[in-house]
């Protein structure tokens, strides 16, 4: 094992996927995982070959030994307002250390005018990569599958429905599985996917009234979304101790929906993989216990 890969974010949805993925796949790699606490680091014992490294985005000691011996690097933080300023931070020692490769995972629509500050902050992060001359492969994928599990998830388990403020929106989500397959080809096959951006979508743009239809069938249960007002959505996200700019962000996020801006659907899954991308009827049979 010559080479080792660090993944940051490493029990988040996507980067946990990640870990996963590159345990079983990337064989000739060592794999550190980036966690933020002990607790977190206990996560990552369950799996092969992966040693838990913890990294505090603020204290630049803790990422020089975090990147000591690193060559290539899975970035993705937290979403919060200093997200630039961190990811920066990442990027700089990057440089210090010799990275050859960054996988950055960004978001879709990231873009220094966007009216939502998040795709601002990754794009300004993007930039940051672009400008230390690192190789680099971004992935901006759409909304997760997995949020259905992880946010909705409550309120289907409870009341058999979900509320959004999204109206009739299409969105092409996207499986967060799909989105690590690209990262864990991206860093093993660098030299393929060099200075590439790549925009990750799921297989069709659904609106969430097919969505609760999909999910109803799966579940053998009536499911419905309820489209709510955004004060609702940000009364109900206060109960659930969001913070304001989570709260801000996801409700930017939603209007952007409503534009009809998250309705294309992509090819990177395929064209990357090889495998085509996972469908949402599959994820809700796959997952039926988690709606239960």
């Amino acid at each position: 094992m010559d080479e080792t890969i660090l993944v940051t974010g490493a029990t988040g949805t996507v980067g946990s996927e990640v870990v996963k993925q590159l345990s079983k796949n990337a064989l000739s790699y060592n794999i550190k995982a980036g966690v933020h606490s002990v607790e977190n680091a206990n996560k990552i014992q369950q799996y092969d070959r992966v040693e838990a490294i913890l990294i505090d985005y603020d204290k630049q000691e803790g990422l020089q030994v975090a990147f000591k011996g690193t060559d290539k690097l899975f970035l993705l933080t937290h979403p919060s307002s200093k997200s630039a300023e961190h990811e920066s931070n990442l990027v700089s020692e990057a440089k210090r250390s010799g990275i050859s490769h960054i996988v950055k995972q960004s978001i879709m629509g990231a873009d220094l005018e966007a009216d939502v500050e998040a795709m601002r902050l990754h794009r300004q992060a993007e930039k940051a990569i672009e400008e230390s001359g690192i190789s680099y492969t971004f992935l901006r994928p759409n909304e997760f599958m997995q949020g259905f599990i992880n946010f909705q998830g409550p309120t289907i388990r409870n009341h058999n429905a979900f509320y959004i403020p999204a109206e009739n929106a299409k969105v092409s989500i996207v499986d967060a599985r799909d989105i690590a397959s690209i990262a864990v080809k991206s860093l093993m096959d660098s030299n393929r996917h060099y200075n590439k951006t790549y925009l990750i979508t799921g297989p069709e743009a659904l609106s969430y009234h097919q969505a609760a239809e999909i999910l109803s069938n799966a579940t053998s249960k009536k499911i419905q979304y309820v489209n709510i007002s955004d004060e609702k959505a940000r009364e109900a996200m206060k109960e659930a101790g969001l913070d304001d700019w989570l709260i801000n962000t996801i409700l930017d996020l939603y209007s952007y929906f409503r534009k009809g801006y998250a309705s294309q659907v992509a090819s990177a899954v395929e064209e990357v993989t090889g495998k085509k991308p996972i469908a949402f009827a599959q994820f809700a049979k796959e997952h039926v216990d988690a709606f239960k």
